[in-house]
């Protein structure tokens, strides 16, 4: 037998695990809390509802509290990434929506999900909660639960009022990491809603978005001759490293090389 566990890792009292295995098995077993898997290499044998599958890199599996599942590896060497959520948190949430009783948790769809959009939400959560994004991490959990309870509502008029007035808010505070709490409040709904909603209307979540505006006014901020230092202070980057980073994946280069670039006349820039 071969079974690694590569990365094993709990925040907030929701369990993440890196797994790598071959010639292995789990045998049949159940879980108290929901299970959600991406495959990211290999082809795992799953057992479910007593038929057998095969769960390809990309795809997802699902299994509700209390299903009985079991896995088989083969000398294919299969790396997945797994994350728990415990009832309490999906029937928090569901609860916001109207989808489950007054006292149980909802049941899921399970077994193996083909959505990229899932896949991702549940790889991007996985890798917040291992570094430790504290806020970040949160926001990715609400990402990952509403694609779990996506279901086809449009955007109602009001609702596209409140999140312009959270996007006002952003705009003029861009020296301040904004808090999901005090989003919510100006917008007047629950955490779970607004980050959904926001990145329903925007294409992504209100940290990520506040995170653009920041980096968009650094540069006119470069644009103008203000030294990069003092345009990461002035947008509340005290740590260089985190600035630049977050400026080259934006910009393709350094405030410092683009800062240069711009005075000197030459704009062979990834300007977006």
């Amino acid at each position: 037998m071969s079974l690694e566990s590569a990365e094993w890792f709990s925040r907030n009292g929701i369990e993440c695990s890196r797994v790598r295995a071959r010639n292995s098995r789990f045998p049949k077993h159940l879980h108290d809390e929901y299970v959600i898997s991406a495959n990211l290499t290999g082809v795992e044998e799953i057992w479910l509802a007593g038929k057998m599958a095969y769960v390809k890199s990309g795809q997802v599996t699902l299994y509700n509290p209390g299903t009985i599942q079991a896995s088989r590896f083969e000398t294919q060497a299969v790396e997945f990434i797994s994350v728990h959520i415990p009832q309490t948190v999906i029937k928090m949430l569901a609860d916001e929506d109207n989808l489950t009783s007054a006292h149980e948790a909802p049941v899921l769809r399970e077994g193996i999900i083909d959505n990229t959009r899932l896949f991702d939400a549940l790889y991007r959560f996985a890798t917040s909660a291992r570094l430790e994004r504290g806020m970040d991490e949160e926001q990715e959990l609400i990402l990952l639960c509403g694609e779990l309870l996506e279901t086809p509502a449009l955007l109602e008029r009001s609702d596209e009022q409140k999140i312009n007035i959270v996007i006002e808010y952003l705009r003029e505070h861009l020296s301040i990491k904004p808090q999901l709490e005090l989003l919510a409040q100006l917008a007047g709904m629950s955490k779970y809603h607004l980050v959904r909603f926001f990145t329903r209307h925007t294409g992504m979540p209100p940290l990520q978005y506040h995170m653009q505006l920041r980096l968009h006014h650094a540069r006119d901020l470069l644009r103008r001759n203000v030294h990069p230092l003092d345009a990461a202070i002035m947008l509340g980057f005290y740590d260089q490293s985190h600035f630049i980073n977050a400026f080259r994946k934006v910009m393709g280069t350094t405030p410092h090389h683009y800062a240069s670039q711009v005075r000197s006349g030459h704009h062979k820039l990834p300007v977006p």
